[in-house]
């Protein structure tokens, strides 16, 4: 005997059909490991130092330690050049420690036959081999004929070269941010390389009193810190969050050295040549408040951000994504078994980008650096985002008249 349905339970039944193979509506979708992760995170008091601002990200409530090795704390790691790698400047890492191992995306690596710098995070299994892809961090006049063992440095490269080595990496990328730089080695160090530059005596002399007056920033609130953002010149540079104050405390020097370095450098050739550095305020006060509603505003941008998975070197472990938030602000995140491990995010940093975007060489007759460098500059800033004072700057920076710029 067959079963007729009547006209409203056929209806009732296509309904729950349709509803069975509609896809889930973007509103409807879980929250992706970033977005659970900073769920009720908030920023702390701002401090001013003479380079830079920065807000402590301050997790809800203590967050528990996670079970990874941070490749700055690690002593049983393999690093090598490949005999046939996939790609030139390829490094192998083999993971002997207890615990999976991050290497941190802006770390720069000294040694083998040219320095390298690692363009993304990558999280190595315990026991485990990857090949990940690098990019050279040095001249290439500096590279050495028989390779040298590698070793991690204590800063990390600063944001513009990290923003640009995940997104846009190229050979000469490093080569020509460092260029700019060549004045602050110390005097018996000729290599041009970002290990170079972050060995200044210079530098470190002018960033102790900021490295000095944020010490107690990685322990402050209880263990709820597990980030920071950073401010240079009244723009954000970073957004910078980890899985657990343990993972922060082991990358807080590292990336501090990493901002003020940068900064200082800035800072130190504008001197030279007479120039006051662009700032957003003259006045502390104003400036930390005006840089606390930048830093919220793209905090709450990153639960509407756009993400997509991001590709992961064979071997290793853990979920990579990539976000957009708009206005050329973008970043990754790195995951382990669901839980957050670390993410960082850079706004469009223009002033930086002009300025480092070519090695600083003599310019021809005619050309942009020459004749016409500001006009130039100003086709540059023409979306608004450079101000006349570092429009000027560049022009300076860049020897407009003539000659190499130092």
């Amino acid at each position: 005997m067959k079963t007729r349905l009547l006209p409203l339970q056929c209806l009732a039944l296509c309904a729950l059909l349709v509803l069975a193979a509609a896809p889930a509506d973007a509103k409807d979708k879980e929250p992706n490991f970033v977005q659970r992760m900073l769920e009720g995170v908030t920023l702390g008091d701002g401090q001013h130092t003479t380079e830079l601002i920065i807000f402590p990200l301050l997790a809800p409530e203590k967050t528990e330690k996670q079970k990874i090795k941070p490749d700055v704390w690690a002593t049983k790691v393999g690093w090598s050049e490949p005999e046939f790698p996939k790609r030139r400047y390829n490094v192998g890492i083999a993971n002997n420690e207890t615990e999976p191992l991050l290497v941190l995306g802006g770390t720069v690596l000294g040694g083998g036959k040219r320095d390298r710098l690692v363009p993304n995070d990558v999280i190595v299994p315990v026991g485990g081999r990857v090949e990940i892809r690098t990019i050279p961090a040095s001249a290439r006049k500096d590279q050495r004929k028989d390779a040298l063992p590698f070793r991690v440095s204590t800063s990390t490269a600063p944001p513009y070269l990290r923003e640009r080595a995940e997104f846009n990496p190229t050979s000469t990328l490093v080569p020509n941010f460092v260029s700019h730089f060549l004045d602050f080695r110390n005097p018996d160090d000729k290599r041009e390389s970002l290990s170079a530059i972050a060995a200044s005596d210079q530098l470190t002399v002018l960033c102790l009193p900021c490295h000095e007056s944020l010490s107690a920033f990685p322990t402050a609130s209880g263990g709820r810190v597990i980030g920071l953002v950073t401010a240079v010149r009244g723009r954000i540079r970073s957004f910078e969050f980890f899985g657990s104050n343990r993972l922060f405390k082991a990358y807080f020097e590292p990336l501090l050295k990493s901002h003020t370095f940068a900064a200082a450098a800035i800072a130190l050739r504008a001197k030279k040549i007479g120039l006051k550095v662009p700032k957003a305020d003259d006045d502390p006060v104003k400036a930390v408040e005006r840089m606390r509603k930048k830093a919220e505003k793209l905090l709450a941008s990153l639960q509407k951000a756009k993400y997509r998975d991001g590709d992961q070197p064979k071997g290793s472990i853990g979920e990579y994504v990539i976000l957009k938030t708009g206005n050329g602000t973008r970043g990754t995140a790195v995951a382990m078994d669901g839980e957050l491990v670390h993410g960082a995010v850079f706004p469009h940093e223009p002033f930086e980008n002009a300025l480092f975007s070519r090695d600083i060489r003599p310019p021809l007759p005619g050309s942009e650096y020459g004749v016409g460098g500001q006009e130039a500059l100003e086709r540059r800033g023409a979306r608004g985002t450079l101000t006349i004072a570092e429009r000027r700057i560049l022009n300076r920076l860049r020897g407009r008249t003539g000659g190499r710029a130092r």
